[in-house]
């Protein structure tokens, strides 16, 4: 990262031109440990796809129950059983 800094330039915020990153050495990491950070992360990355199919759920129901329960058509209690219902 020191490397791509000391070669990157600009007032506004810092850039670097393809010009000067193409020549920066790079590590490319073996076959093993990529296969060993695909078995250490591989949770992670399910964790966060159930959160997200978790949040897009949430965001339905608030769509669906909060102008019911504005209007007065259902009560607390009738959209805390739908929700229990959903999850």
């Amino acid at each position: 990262m020191e490397l791509v800094l000391q070669n990157a330039n600009g007032s506004t915020f810092q850039e670097i031109s393809k010009k000067n990153f193409r020549p920066l050495p790079i590590i490319k990491a073996s076959l093993d440990l990529l296969k060993a950070f695909n078995t250490q992360s591989q949770g992670v990355f399910d964790k966060i796809i159930a959160s997200e199919a978790e949040s897009r759920t949430l965001a339905q129901l608030r769509d669906l129950l909060l102008p019911k329960l504005m209007s007065g058509e259902i009560s607390i209690r009738d959209a805390e059983k739908m929700v229990e219902d959903v999850t």
